[in-house]
């Protein structure tokens, strides 16, 4: 009897779900776009520009539904969906995170623990950030199931440190998000 199954690496990139953080303005977005009409085509990719969600007329869980539900009918080219960015993307499953806790609390006649925040949702101790990650990364993983990629654009910062031995600073990069959603987003993607 054999265990497991042999990895085969595919040398499409679209083959993977991927995330590209760097600083702000450096071309993040302008990169994204042209490797996805290089790899997809015109047509092959759709760029969810999550900072307008609260101008649009369909949501953005409802576009990435949308594609699910008909890939084969309206969307048999689409390769891709870029998230653009994942800080506005975190504050859309935040606000859905919470929108689902305060139904489930009506519809249970518990009307009074509606909350308005995320440190309140799902009864506090950081699980309304958990049903955020979880919302944003099982969509991805749905779209992953019809043959669409999610490549998310994220920012990172810079942090000024100083070398306790040599007094000298230096400078790093990190995360623009909280710790668990930067470890969800590594955990979670291919690149």
């Amino acid at each position: 009897m054999a265990f497991g199954k042999k990895n085969n690496v595919c040398l499409d990139p679209l083959a993977y779900n991927i995330c590209l953080l760097g600083e702000s303005k450096v071309g993040k977005t302008t990169l994204m776009k042209e490797v996805c009409e290089k790899l997809a085509g015109d047509g092959g990719y759709l760029f969810l520009e999550c900072g307008t969600e609260l101008t649009n007329s369909a949501g953005l869980a409802d576009v990435c539904e949308d594609i699910i539900e008909n890939k084969t009918s309206e969307y048999p080219n689409l390769k891709a969906v870029i998230f653009d960015t994942y800080d506005h993307l975190i504050d859309i499953a935040e606000q859905k995170s919470i929108d689902m806790w305060n139904k489930e609390c009506r519809n249970s006649g518990h009307a009074e623990k509606c909350v308005k925040s995320i440190n309140q949702a799902w009864s506090g101790y950081g699980r309304g950030e958990k049903k955020a990650i979880e919302i944003m990364f099982d969509m991805m993983a749905r779209l992953r199931n019809v043959g669409v990629a999610s490549i998310i654009i994220g920012h990172v910062k810079t942090k000024e440190i100083s070398d306790v031995v040599s007094g000298e600073s230096y400078q790093i990069l990190t995360s623009d998000q909280q710790q668990n959603y930067f470890n969800a987003l590594k955990k979670n993607l291919h690149f």
